[in-house]
């Protein structure tokens, strides 16, 4: 093997370690701002097939370290799902070449501009993949994690490629220079205005904490208990039944020792359809009395309770629902998942194609239809929205229930697809995506998640209470109650960030393409 080939080898697997270890559970995410660095300048002075050929195949070492527990969710998937984000990747690393080669006094932009509008379109649809972008390896950075509620993780993906971009500036023109001095010289506009934005990063990030610090402290507080059941999503459920039905009482019993005003259950807790039967069944039935047992329990304890099952009105259209039951009130408030898990939860038309649906069925997808109501919970002291599963990972969802006067986020989630697996890489990195929503839109979120990460998120981006994961128990604390009324810079203008560059990028890419038609 030629020494040149063996270099490119070693740059790309660089690449590829260095972007892997940047996300959770690793959180080496210093690795992050000069990972691209090793292999753009290969992408812009190889030729382009080249640079396809390379970044195809070793995005397959970044999706192994980071997504590898993808097949204990559904085994196929890895091989399903890699190979198509090969080619999102390699399209990226392609876009970049072609505008560097053909725009060089825009070169810098060209990493930037084409992975955010790579990561963007990765993003949208029911069958968008909305995790592990490049952004978010900031989730636990105390001072950059605030620049969410600006422009949310894309604001903060953008400067990470951009200083990417700049170092590789610099090593080119000390490739060429052999003079540091000069090569820092010749490249000192770039230097000085990606300094300016980090400078701004930091100072804005360090003010926006303070702030942030004695909004929480001075908010009412709600006391809020979080249940972590700890049960393998593949586990029996209804020959157990009362064995569960036993580890959730005495975790509610243990749990209101510490007197919260709420409990909020992790998602389908009870995995069978507890309003279903009780509507179609009579007091002696079996059925009947095992589910109205819940239904009772906010009475028992004396609390508000979020009972979370699957739910379903003419037993085929399936909700994956949360019921806010409160002893006081005769109204049961309900919300329901939005944005299902593709492939996972639902995908539409799937059952008209019968291998896909043998295959859905086997690995034991859900079956549900996404929600169309938007409506918020009124708790005795504040409004709350339920996200179900992943779905706090979405800050483009949650913005859109802040002009309905919400005061906090309850996340119910269930990561014990994992449970005999022993992974704890998607839980963390779930949290992480979390993190920037709570952020992104300034209210804090209540996770309780079947088997972690359950705890607080708070506005500034801090975690409280995690009890672990693979842990029974739960956790009692107080979320603040954040003013209906406050709002950030990315509430109100949303995607408009990642829109521009993704036209910006579409614009420039067209013109390339057109140039080299010319040529």
């Amino acid at each position: 093997m030629k020494r040149k080939t063996l270099k490119n080898i070693f740059l790309w697997l660089i690449w590829a370690l260095f972007y892997g270890l940047s996300y959770p559970t690793y959180n080496l995410n210093f690795l992050i701002w000069f990972a691209f660095s090793f292999v753009l300048y290969f992408v812009y002075s190889e030729p382009l097939y080249k640079t396809v050929f390379y970044s195809y195949f070793f995005s397959f070492i970044y999706f192994i370290l980071t997504l590898y527990w993808l097949y204990g969710f559904w085994f196929p998937a890895p091989f399903m799902l890699f190979p198509v984000m090969a080619i999102y990747y390699s399209f990226a690393f392609l876009s970049t070449g072609l505008i560097a080669k053909k725009f060089p006094k825009l070169r810098v932009l060209a990493l930037p501009v084409s992975w955010i509008a790579m990561e963007f379109f990765k993003d949208v649809g029911f069958h968008g993949f909305h995790w592990n972008l490049v952004g978010d390896t900031q989730w636990n950075n105390p001072l950059l994690v605030q620049n969410a509620d600006l422009f949310s993780v894309w604001g903060i993906s953008f400067l990470i490629l951009l200083v990417n971009s700049v170092i590789t500036e610099v090593l080119i023109s000390y490739r060429k220079e052999r003079n540091l001095k000069k090569a820092f010289g010749k490249n000192v506009i770039l230097l000085c205005i990606t300094s300016l934005l980090i400078v701004f990063s930091l100072v804005y990030g360090f003010f926006a904490k303070g702030k942030w610090e004695k909004i929480i402290k001075n908010s009412s507080k709600e006391r809020v208990a979080l249940l972590q059941p700890n049960i393998g999503s593949r586990e029996v459920w209804w020959s157990k039944r009362w064995y569960y039905y036993g580890i959730f009482w005495r975790l509610h019993a243990e749990a209101m020792l510490k007197e919260p005003e709420v409990i909020f259950w992790s998602e389908t807790m009870v995995r069978n359809y507890i309003w279903y039967y009780l509507k179609r069944t009579s007091e002696n039935d079996e059925v009947y009395r095992f589910n109205i047992r819940f239904v009772k329990m906010p009475g028992e304890f004396g609390v508000p309770i979020l009972i979370t099952s699957p739910d379903t009105e003419d037993g085929v259209t399936n909700y994956n629902t949360a019921d806010y039951v409160d002893p006081e009130m005769k109204e049961i408030q309900r919300n329901a998942k939005i944005h299902l898990v593709p492939f996972g939860e639902w995908m539409p038309g799937y059952d008209r194609v019968p291998i896909l649906k043998k295959i859905m069925e086997i690995e034991g997808a859900g079956s549900f239809v996404p929600s169309t109501n938007w409506n918020v919970i009124k708790g005795r002291k504040a409004k709350f929205r339920v996200l179900v599963c992943y779905e706090d990972v979405f800050p483009d969802l949650a913005r859109k229930f802040i002009p309905k006067g919400l005061n906090y986020f309850v996340n119910v989630t269930d990561d014990g697809w994992a449970y005999q697996l022993g992974f704890t890489h998607p839980m963390y990195q779930h949290t992480a995506l979390a993190t920037i929503t709570a952020v992104s839109v300034r209210r804090p979120i209540a996770r309780a998640a079947n088997s972690g990460v359950t705890g607080i998120i708070l506005p500034d981006g801090k975690l409280i209470g995690n009890i672990g994961t693979y842990n029974r128990g739960f956790f009692v604390g107080e979320i603040p109650l954040i003013d209906e009324k406050i709002t950030t810079f990315y509430v109100k203008i949303g995607y408009i960030f990642p829109y521009i560059i993704f036209v910006f990028y579409v614009i420039i890419y067209l013109f390339a393409l057109l140039k080299r038609k010319e040529k």
